[in-house]
Formats: C-alpha cells, structure tokens, sequence
C-alpha cells in the first residue's frame, strides 16, 4: 500500500494522470514503444457525463465479475476526479483497481507528463486512443488511460496482489479492463 500511495503521489506529481491510491503490482510492458494512434479526436466524444456522477457504473457487474474477488464497489474523488475502487477481498491473494473519470484536463498535456516513464504505450483500443504506463518497470502497479475527448478521459489502475503477480500482469490488465470500459461507451 505504502508502494502504491508512494508511486500515485509521484505520477500526480509528473502530471496528474494518476489521482487514487491503491496498492499492488504488475508486470512488465513494452519500455518506451510507441503504437499508432488516429488524429486527436474532437470534443464530440462519447459522453461520460453519467459515470462522473456514478464511477462505479462504469463497469458492470459482469464485468466485476471478471476482476477477481474483490469488495463491494467503493465510490470516491481523487486527483482525476470522480473514481471506483474494488479493493481485492485480501490484499495478498487479490488485487486491486481503480477507475477515475476526468473531465476537463488536457488529454495531450496528461501524455506529456508521462511520456518519459519508463513503461509507456500509446495506441488504440476499438478506434480509441490508450495510454498504459508506469513510473516504475510494471511489475506491481500500471494505468492505462482512455481519451475519450481531447479533455475527457477514463483512466484505470491495478495494483496486483502478490499472490496474481505471476498471473495477473500489470499493464495486459489494466488495457483489458480499458477495453470492457472502451465497449460500454461505445454501447
């Protein structure tokens, strides 16, 4: 936990693309590649007026279902805004994810603050642009970010348990779960 709180204060402190403090590990992604992305995309995105006042509809309970044992959805404000947190039922076996909900910071500007980490990826998932990163190596903690708009975005964050570690891969995960949030805006 300590690790986490240590490594969210640090990324917000680069630039803000990380707002809530949960705690984990990941593995490794690809260092510093660089994907395709499409140009920009303009201010007509999907809405995510509805999950600003209800983060924890972002997902559903299907979905949930796919995180793992985790606890009860819990609602809260952190650096990017309104944020989900599923906590793992024990924090050794079961990890934990964060998803916040930003409206109004610069997508391009939240790039460029993290564009240095030593674990970055910029691409698409379903014709939406990502961004999975980690200030680290990866290995017990990664976000991945949706830009939904060019100030809109939906960022999701693992902290992986040390029990999943072997299992659950930081940043493959957290891009999964961008692409079950990536799904649901698309209706």
């Amino acid at each position: 936990m300590k690790r986490l709180i240590a490594l969210l204060t640090a990324v917000a402190a680069v630039g803000g693309c990380t707002g809530t403090k949960t705690d984990g590990a990941a593995t490794a992604a690809s260092a510093n590649t660089a994907g395709t992305t499409s140009s920009a995309p303009s201010d007509n995105g999907p809405s995510i007026s509805q999950f600003v006042a209800n983060p924890c509809g972002i997902l559903d309970a299907d979905q949930v279902v796919t995180l793992g044992s985790v606890r009860a959805a819990t609602p809260g404000t952190g650096t990017l805004g309104p944020n989900c947190t599923w906590k793992g039922q024990d924090a050794i076996k079961n990890s934990t994810y964060v998803v916040a909900v930003t409206e109004g910071q610069d997508f391009e500007d939240m790039v460029s603050r993290v564009k240095a980490n030593p674990v970055f990826t910029d691409k698409e998932l379903d014709g939406m642009r990502v961004i999975t990163t980690d200030r680290a190596d990866g290995e017990l903690a990664c976000l991945t970010s949706i830009q939904v708009s060019k100030s809109d975005s939906i960022t999701v964050q693992l902290n992986t348990a040390a029990d999943e570690r072997a299992t659950k891969k930081a940043c493959p995960e957290t891009e999964r779960v961008a692409q079950l949030i990536v799904e649901n805006l698309r209706g």
